[in-house]
């Protein structure tokens, strides 16, 4: 791609893939809409998610400017590792801003997008081109919930309100939580991606048998002690499907890295997606109407928001996490196979609708000629 292109960097949270697929859904709307643009992610995001979710390779920079929460695994988090890891931020943020000064000026990066890390809205600022907010919660709010115990996240909180203040415009998606620290907000439709397939072929391709449910097992790691794989391969009429990095080694579970299938497609095939509440997966459901088994995440506030939207429009039971690592899985697929599926309609055009916005911030600052 040519460096003489002017330039849109996009950075993305290293929390969890939810926020990387919804923000390569919208780069994909962007890039049709505007090709004459270079976006540029900023993030270390696996390449396969790039190439399965905009359908080509971009000229990524991999660099970590925000923490989000340090993962013990897929569920649990260490709240004393991700202080840390941000008061190390705080105490490099000057030399953190002009280096990304400095890559703004050197790419022609005429916009900045983010979903949703912070600092680089002081950088914007400061080259004068408009930044862009994406998401269902900002960090000073997630973070919020843990002054109570520690009071060394105030320092941290209101400098990341500082940035936030920076932002030029704050798309806010449905599902959220208190986006205030960004002054200037526009709501948005739902972020989700939509299968292209039909969910007869996929299961046929994944080889389900007609008398057998088909269960996605949607984490990145899950530790299963082998008394408690023992009791999932009693389960005799569940498949059990996973993608790595996670690994699952009972007899009625498989892995999906042999199939060239994208996730969505998958998805949409299943019976129920057995996983935590994060808002990727919750919009990938809602778009298809697919049943969810969920458990807790400790404590993290967008969870019981997803959880309220998710109850409202689909079909969902509660696994608790001590029976999730125990194995005791089949009562709560049990409970699911016995309601109704239910789908309410939600509108699901939000990276359309943020791609054009994203645009239109271009023209208004007399960047898109």
């Amino acid at each position: 791609m040519s460096r003489n292109k002017p330039a849109v960097a996009y950075y993305i949270t290293p929390h969890g893939f939810g926020h990387a697929v919804r923000s390569l859904e919208v780069i994909h709307r962007f890039l049709e809409i505007e090709p004459d643009y270079r976006v540029i992610p900023v993030s270390d995001i696996p390449e396969f998610l790039v190439e399965e979710n905009v359908g080509r390779r971009l000229p990524m920079r991999r660099r970590r400017l925000d923490v989000g929460l340090v993962q013990l695994d897929s569920i649990r988090f260490d709240l004393d590792a991700t202080l840390s890891s941000l008061e190390r931020l705080y105490s490099k943020k000057s030399a953190l801003i002009e280096e990304e000064i400095r890559f703004l000026k050197e790419n022609r990066v005429e916009a900045v997008v983010c979903d949703i890390p912070f600092i680089p809205f002081p950088a914007a600022a400061e080259c004068g081109i408009p930044a862009t907010g994406i998401g269902n919660f900002t960090w000073d709010w997630i973070y919020t919930a843990y002054i109570a115990k520690e009071p060394r996240w105030q320092t941290i909180i209101s400098w990341i309100r500082e940035c936030y203040r920076l932002c030029t415009l704050f798309l806010q998606l449905p599902m959220h939580g208190d986006c205030s620290a960004c002054p200037n907000i526009e709501n948005v439709p739902l972020i989700a991606r939509h299968s292209t397939r039909d969910p007869g072929d996929v299961r046929r391709i994944l080889g389900i048998p007609a008398d057998r449910k088909a269960i996605l097992v949607s984490f990145t790691t899950l530790d299963v002690s082998r008394e408690a794989q023992k009791l999932l391969e009693r389960i005799e009429d569940v498949l059990f499907y996973f993608r790595r990095p996670l690994s699952l080694r009972f007899s009625n579970a498989r892995c999906l890295d042999k199939w060239d299938l994208p996730y969505v497609d998958i998805v949409a095939a299943m019976d129920a997606v057995l996983t935590k509440p994060g808002y990727g997966i919750v919009s990938d459901c809602l778009a298809h109407g697919i049943p969810m088994i969920y458990t807790d995440r400790g404590v993290f506030p967008e969870y019981e928001i997803l959880v309220r939207e998710m109850s409202r429009s689909l079909a969902v039971t509660y696994l608790p996490s001590e029976d999730l690592y125990a194995g005791r899985w089949e009562s709560a697929i049990r409970r699911i196979g016995c309601q109704v599926r239910s789908r309410t309609v939600v509108r699901t055009d939000g990276a359309e609708v943020c791609a054009e916005f994203i645009s239109k911030q271009l023209m208004k600052h007399g960047c898109r000629k």
